[in-house]
């Protein structure tokens, strides 16, 4: 601190620091703190001291953001309550009809019945139907595709399947192709979820 007085007789311009001031109040002589204590202590720089604080903030805070995002729960979004599909949006079994016969006439015209060779056909088929059938855009539909390939032995083939489902909504398409050594049968089931 450094004092001024106006009275005659009294130090104009002296520094006297805390440390010993505290010293001399406690009874104490008064001693330098750089004697054999140790080193002078470190003056702290305010604006160091603040910088660092901040930057142990913003780690903390990108510690707790990280840990909070992997603990975060799934967004649940709030129910439409709507139960059947929009004008226009219904399940056509028409249009999903014509893309099977085409993938199927495409892939299978000129395949022998070879079982081994036949399984992984009908799987990759299934994949490739339902693939263009998602692609045709039937909103809040959930599609099950289906794939059958048998010999061609001019026998009988009976596919039965049953489901429940609202018959204002849901509906299915089937195709059958044939040629001289195979029978491929595929149906498509399309089923409005609520």
């Amino acid at each position: 601190m450094i004092g001024k007085c106006t009275k005659p007789g009294m130090f104009q311009g002296s520094k006297v620091s805390v440390s010993s001031r505290r010293s001399q109040t406690s009874g104490e002589p008064n001693s330098s703190r750089s004697d054999k204590n140790g080193p002078p202590p470190h003056k702290l720089n305010y604006f160091k001291f603040v910088h660092a604080m901040r930057h142990w903030r913003n780690q903390a805070k990108d510690r707790i953001t990280v840990r909070s995002e992997k603990l975060k729960p799934a967004v649940k979004f709030e129910n439409t309550y709507k139960t059947d599909p929009e004008e226009g949006q219904l399940f056509a079994p028409g249009k999903v009809e014509n893309v099977m016969r085409e993938i199927l006439e495409q892939r299978l015209n000129s395949v022998r019945y070879q079982p081994e060779k036949c399984r992984l056909i009908a799987t990759e088929l299934t994949a490739d139907i339902k693939g263009k059938v998602k692609a045709m855009g039937f909103p809040r539909y959930k599609l099950v595709c289906n794939v059958i390939i048998t010999e061609n032995k001019r026998q009988g083939v009976e596919v039965a399947s049953r489901c429940v489902w609202n018959h204002s909504t849901d509906n299915f398409a089937s195709y059958t192709y044939r040629n001289t050594t195979l029978i491929a049968i595929a149906n498509v089931y399309g089923v409005y979820f609520e």
